[in-house]
């Protein structure tokens, strides 16, 4: 079989935030270390907040995507809060630690689309702003001010990382991510 060959696109957005996504980041051996080692370099306080649209399994077995139905919702019952907003959305918080960082993956394969971030807002404002997911982009997160840096993972296998430029060096941040992506 042949491998997925990983690209790197960036893109400005006018208003105010660049975001630089990695295609096919899935499909690479070093993926579960590459993906460790950029969330810790930018998620620097203990909270974290999820957002999550639909169930998928796409990468996964249908044991280990039955696994996961349970696992998921125990792991943010111990450690934080998990709501169901509707039948394809959800969102969950939890204060982060090696054993969360580790598990990260699995939950980006169960979701269609995952998002997470440091929280600059409360719960509640989450909340609501998760539920009419639907008329939001990525981008608006970084731009009302909810976080500095958002990751999203789609099924595809791509991972993006969002984030206000007047915060973050855009050159910094890319050459970050040659780094760990693309180390021998």
């Amino acid at each position: 079989m042949k491998k997925r060959q990983m690209t790197i696109e960036e893109y400005k957005n006018p208003l105010g935030t660049h975001t630089i996504t990695i295609n096919n980041a899935r499909y690479q051996k070093c993926f579960l270390n590459s993906i460790e080692k950029v969330l810790k370099q930018f998620l620097v306080d203990e909270e974290l907040f999820f957002g999550f649209y639909r169930t998928d399994g796409v990468n996964l077995t249908l044991k280990r995507q039955k696994e996961l139905k349970n696992e998921i919702p125990s792991l943010f019952q111990k450690y934080g809060d998990i709501q169901n907003l509707s039948e394809y959305l959800s969102i969950a918080k939890i204060n982060i630690n090696d054993y969360i960082y580790n598990f990260i993956p699995a939950i980006f394969d169960y979701y269609l689309e995952t998002t997470l971030f440091n929280p600059k807002v409360n719960w509640e404002t989450f909340k609501q702003y998760h539920s009419n997911y639907q008329k939001h982009r990525f981008d608006d997160i970084i731009l009302n001010n909810f976080t500095e840096v958002l990751f999203c993972y789609f099924d595809s296998g791509d991972f993006s990382i969002c984030f206000n430029p007047e915060m973050h060096n855009p050159r910094e941040v890319r050459n970050m991510i040659d780094e760990v992506f693309f180390e021998v």
